[in-house]
């Protein structure tokens, strides 16, 4: 519960708020969120300072480093609750990733693509792999789906899912690291 600021604490609070707001804005939009939700991201950030507290006296630098964990914090969770991706190829045209019968919304395959052309790449390398692995590519690394239920699905052990997850991440990795490759 938010404690009621005296008058004094809510001069410093506006205060802080006008000097970060920009710099808040510029790191959203550097996160890739969308222009009409940053305003909403960068209040969350705000209310979050003000719920848990913190205070309004640190040193200009905390405050700093503070706001910004708390925006990177509530941009990474933006980003896993949207259930759909979007690629764009070189063409500039832009497609849907379940197009290629995935949604990308697992946080540790997204973080690597480092072009929109690799998120094409990587789904075309995807539906090239051997249908074991395709399968557990598609249930456990992109829709983020529980070990438990993969398994029951593919009706295969935990231990063959987490073999195969890893040779899957090797796989992506090594072809990330190819200077001929997306």
């Amino acid at each position: 519960m938010i404690k009621r600021m005296d008058e004094e604490a809510k001069a410093s609070f506006e205060e802080m708020y006008l000097t970060y707001q920009d710099t808040l804005r510029r790191l959203a939009y550097a996160y890739d969120i969308p222009v009409d939700d940053i305003d909403d991201i960068i209040q969350d950030t705000f209310v979050s300072y003000a719920r848990y507290d913190y205070s309004l006296k640190q040193p200009e630098e905390g405050k700093k480093i503070l706001l910004g964990r708390i925006l990177r914090s509530r941009c990474m969770d933006f980003h896993r609750q949207k259930k759909k991706r979007y690629c764009e190829d070189l063409n500039g045209e832009t497609f849907a990733a379940e197009e290629y019968r995935m949604q990308l919304h697992q946080p540790g395959l997204v973080d690597v693509f480092s072009g929109k052309e690799r998120c094409k790449a990587i789904l075309d390398e995807v539906d090239r792999m051997p249908e074991n692995w395709q399968k557990v590519a598609e249930l456990k690394l992109i829709e983020g789906r529980p070990t438990s239920e993969v398994c029951d699905q593919l009706s295969i052990s935990e231990k063959a899912c987490y073999s195969r997850v890893s040779r899957i991440r090797k796989y992506i990795k090594s072809l990330l690291k190819r200077e001929d490759w997306p």
